[in-house]
């Protein structure tokens, strides 16, 4: 009877430390999607990584990194990412190694300990925070030169603020807030979520 109590008690003290890691993301999200407090600033999350299917080839690297959903499923479904996020290349710690044909079960994940994981193990991430669009306030500011010619189906600077400034008052009348507060993360440490 009391080994059944001592590890109905473990259980359930490993459920809460892990649903308090999942408020905690919650919590940070919010913040992430309504300020710019994180800013060149370190979090913590806690998720699955998603990816797009081998199916049609390799994955993007870019600059030794490689562009990621985070999720709250293990279903890969990279649409309904919180987060986006890049994870260094490689089979080094805190990183993720993708062959350049692959399926899901050939991803390899590894830790800041370089211990290796697969794709559907639950993460927690500690990643540094960039905004993609802080300064789009700038970006509605009619050039000094409006007399730019568009070639080939550029844009004009002129067309670029007026974008800019449509969007921003549509933010307004969704959110009460014109601010864009698209960021991207770039992941510095992986450990397996308890």
């Amino acid at each position: 009877m009391k080994k059944h109590v001592i590890v109905s008690t473990l259980i359930g003290a490993l459920m809460l430390t892990a649903c308090g890691r999942d408020s905690a993301t919650k919590g940070v999200l919010k913040s992430l999607n309504s300020s710019y407090d994180y800013d060149g600033k370190e979090v913590e999350l806690v998720g699955y990584i998603a990816i797009a299917s081998g199916r049609a080839g390799g994955a993007l690297v870019t600059n030794g990194k490689i562009a990621v959903g985070l999720v709250n499923s293990s279903m890969q479904q990279k649409q309904d990412a919180f987060a986006e996020a890049s994870i260094n290349f490689g089979q080094d710690i805190n990183s993720l190694w993708i062959p350049e044909k692959f399926q899901l079960s050939d991803v390899e994940v590894y830790d800041a300990n370089g211990k290796k994981f697969g794709i559907n193990t639950k993460f927690a991430f500690k990643a540094m925070v960039h905004y993609t669009n802080k300064e789009w306030a700038k970006a509605t500011e009619e050039s000094q030169d409006s007399r730019k010619m568009q070639f080939g189906g550029l844009k004009s600077e002129a067309d670029k603020a007026a974008e800019a400034k449509a969007a921003a008052e549509e933010r307004k009348k969704k959110t009460g807030d014109p601010n864009d507060y698209s960021f991207r993360l770039i992941i510095t440490s992986i450990s397996k979520a308890p």
